[in-house]
């Protein structure tokens, strides 16, 4: 049986929401809630949300948002896994394996997010050349929890690094803010309309 495309990309928004809701069952159970503020923990939602109104605008902004911090976790998580080593230290909260469901179900969920949003983006079709604009307005509002919690869990890796080997000073979460966004944001923003258009 022949799926349509439309078909398709319905499916992957609502696989999305689906991989979050799991996510965020396991967070409840694990009594770790507030680590829902990390990106890979919510913007699964969005990204469903948006695949399924086809907004390509907050499609891309959220891919543009959690690309880095989808391949810095798949690195450290593949560190550990053949080297036994944590390169980043952005997944040591996964082992030793203590709770084989809430590893397996984080471990699924950051591993096929940015697959299926990439896959739903092309199918969309649409470039949004300025959609790293709406990766600024969900870092705006997202700051004032990470600044709040982050004494305690330094979620995202704002407040201080996750690795022992990156520098930690007086000004380094507005130096992470502005690096990520200029460096990795807009130019991932960038990259994904240029592939794009030239596959269109």
């Amino acid at each position: 049986m022949k799926i349509s495309k439309n078909n398709l990309i319905d499916f992957i928004g609502v696989l999305l929401i689906f991989l979050f809701v799991l996510r965020f069952i396991s967070l409840l159970r694990g009594e770790t809630i507030i680590h829902v503020f990390w990106l890979c923990n919510h913007v699964p939602l969005i990204m469903g949300i948006a695949i399924l109104l086809r907004s390509s605008f907050w499609l891309t902004a959220e891919i543009s948002f959690l690309f880095f911090g989808f391949l810095g976790w798949i690195i450290d998580y593949s560190s550990k896994m053949f080297f036994g080593i944590h390169i980043l230290g952005t997944t040591s909260y996964l082992f030793p394996i203590t709770d084989p469901v809430f590893f397996y179900i984080t471990t699924t969920v950051h591993i096929l997010t940015i697959p299926l949003a990439l896959i739903a983006y092309f199918l969309i079709k649409k470039q949004e050349p300025s959609a790293w604009k709406g990766a600024l307005i969900h870092a705006i509002v997202l700051i004032p929890f990470l600044l709040y919690f982050g004494g305690q869990y330094n979620l995202n890796c704002f407040v201080r690094p996750c690795a022992d080997w990156v520098p930690n000073f007086t000004l380094y979460p507005l130096a992470i803010f502005a690096a990520y966004f200029l460096v990795l944001v807009i130019p991932i923003n960038y990259i994904l309309v240029k592939i794009s258009k030239k596959y269109q």
